[in-house]
C-alpha cells in the first residue's frame, strides 16, 4: 500500500511540475469541451447557394424558382443565362448547385406533356451535394404534386380526393436519436470519446519522455505497485474528465443524451483502464517528450476511421478492422454512442463492454511485464 501510495502521489506531483502535461491532460480536456462543439452548432447545414439557368421565363418556371428559394435548405443567389456561367459560379465557389429550367417548360406541362428539369450539385462537397440535392428534389416534387393535384381536381374529384389519388400511402419519416438530423450531434459525442483517449495517452507518453531525458526513475520499488498507484491516479483524473464530457457538454450544447448515469460509469471503467494500461505499456518507447506527441498524436485520425462511425465498418478491409479492436476506442465509441445516444442499456453493449474489459486486462499484463522489466534492466 505504501508502494501504491507512493506511485499516485509521485505522478501528481509530475503532472503538477510539467508544464506540458498539465495542459495535455486539464487544459487540451477543457479547451476541446468548451470549443470543439461550437462550429458544428447549426447542426444542420442550410440555405445553399444556388444559380438558376431559366430559359423558359414564365410564370411557371418563376414560382418553381421561388419555391426553391423558400426552401430552407437553398438560397437562389444567382440567375445567368447559360449554363456555362453556372458551371463557372460552382467551380468559383460561389453556389452550390444549379437549377436548369428548359424552354417551353410551362407549354409542355399545361398540354399535359412530362418537363424534365436539370439539376446539378456540387458533389466534392458531400454535405454541399446532400443538402442541395434534397432541397432541389422537394421544390420540384412539390410543384409537380401540385400539378397533378391540379389535373386529378379537373376530373371531378375534389381536393381531399385529388391528393389522397395522388399520395395513396403517405410517407411519415420520424429519425430516430438524432431528431435534428444535424451533424454536430452525430460526431461530437463519438469524437469527445477520442479526445479522452489521445490526450490521456500523449499525457502519460510525455511524462514517460520527460523522465526518460531526466533518467529519472519514479516508481516504487514494486512493478505492480507502481502500474497500479499510476493508473489509479489517471483514473481518477479522467473519471472527472468523462462526468465533464457526458454529464455537462452533450447537456450545455443539446445534444441527444438518454444515458443512465450508472450505466456510463460502468462502461466508462474499462474504457478508462484499458486506455491507462495502454499508456502506461507504449510510454517506455518514449525516450524524448517530442516523440511521444508526434507518434501518439498520428495515430488520430486512424482511429476516427477505424471505430467505424465516420467510416462505414463494412467498407473497412476485415484484417483491419480485426485489427481496430485493439485500441480502446472502437469498443468505446460504438458503446457510448449506444449509451448515451440511443438509451441502450449494459446488456444490450456487453460485447463492447467485454472488449474493453478484456484489453483492460491485457494491457494491464503488459504494463506490469514491462515495468517489472525496465526495473530489473541495469541503469544506462
Amino acid at each position: 500500500m505504501k508502494g501504491f501510495g507512493r506511485a499516485f502521489a509521485d505522478e501528481l506531483r509530475a503532472v503538477r511540475g510539467d508544464r506540458g502535461a498539465l495542459l495535455v491532460l486539464v487544459g487540451a480536456v477543457l479547451i476541446y469541451a468548451l470549443f470543439y462543439p461550437l462550429p458544428y452548432l447549426p447542426e444542420v447545414l442550410k440555405e445553399v447557394p444556388a444559380v438558376v439557368v431559366d430559359a423558359d421565363h414564365s410564370a411557371l418556371s418563376r414560382q418553381l424558382v421561388r419555391m426553391l428559394d423558400t426552401h430552407e435548405l437553398i438560397a437562389v443567389r444567382h440567375e445567368v443565362p447559360t449554363l456555362a456561367e453556372a458551371e463557372a459560379l460552382v467551380r468559383a465557389g460561389r453556389a452550390g448547385g444549379i437549377l436548369a429550367i428548359p424552354l417551353d417548360f410551362e407549354r409542355t406541362i399545361r398540354r399535359g406533356g412530362s418537363a424534365t428539369v436539370g439539376v446539378y450539385t456540387a458533389a466534392a462537397y458531400f454535405l454541399v451535394y446532400r443538402q442541395a440535392l434534397t432541397g432541389f428534389a422537394e421544390a420540384i416534387g412539390t410543384l409537380s404534386a401540385g400539378i397533378e393535384i391540379r389535373r386529378l381536381e379537373a376530373t371531378g374529384l375534389s381536393p381531399a380526393q385529388a391528393r389522397a389519388r395522388r399520395d395513396p400511402v403517405p410517407l411519415l419519416m420520424r429519425p430516430l436519436f438524432n431528431p435534428a438530423e444535424g451533424y454536430a450531434s452525430y460526431i461530437v459525442p463519438s469524437v469527445l470519446v477520442l479526445i479522452l483517449q489521445q490526450t490521456l495517452l500523449i499525457g502519460i507518453g510525455l511524462l514517460a519522455g520527460t523522465a526518460s531525458e531526466r533518467r529519472e526513475e519514479t516508481a516504487p520499488a514494486s512493478p505492480l505497485a507502481g502500474t497500479l498507484g499510476r493508473a489509479a491516479f489517471y483514473l481518477s483524473l479522467y473519471a472527472i474528465h468523462t462526468l465533464l464530457y457526458f454529464g455537462a457538454v452533450v447537456r450545455i450544447f443539446g445534444f441527444p443524451n438518454y444515458g443512465r448515469p450508472a450505466t456510463l460509469a460502468a462502461f466508462a471503467l474499462p474504457f478508462l483502464l484499458a486506455v491507462i494500461f495502454l499508456g502506461l505499456a507504449v510510454s517506455h518507447l518514449f525516450h524524448r517528450r517530442e516523440t511521444a506527441i508526434q507518434a501518439l498524436l498520428f495515430t488520430s485520425l486512424p482511429a476516427v476511421f477505424l471505430a467505424g462511425f465516420s467510416w462505414p465498418p463494412e467498407a473497412v478491409p476485415r484484417s483491419l478492422r480485426l485489427g481496430s479492436y485493439l485500441l480502446p476506442s472502437t469498443a468505446g465509441m460504438a458503446g457510448f454512442l449506444r449509451l448515451d445516444q440511443m438509451g441502450a442499456t449494459l446488456a444490450e453493449v456487453r460485447i463492447e463492454w467485454m472488449t474493453l474489459w478484456g484489453l483492460a486486462v491485457a494491457y494491464f499484463l503488459l504494463a506490469w511485464l514491462v515495468a517489472a522489466r525496465r526495473r530489473s534492466a541495469p541503469p544506462r
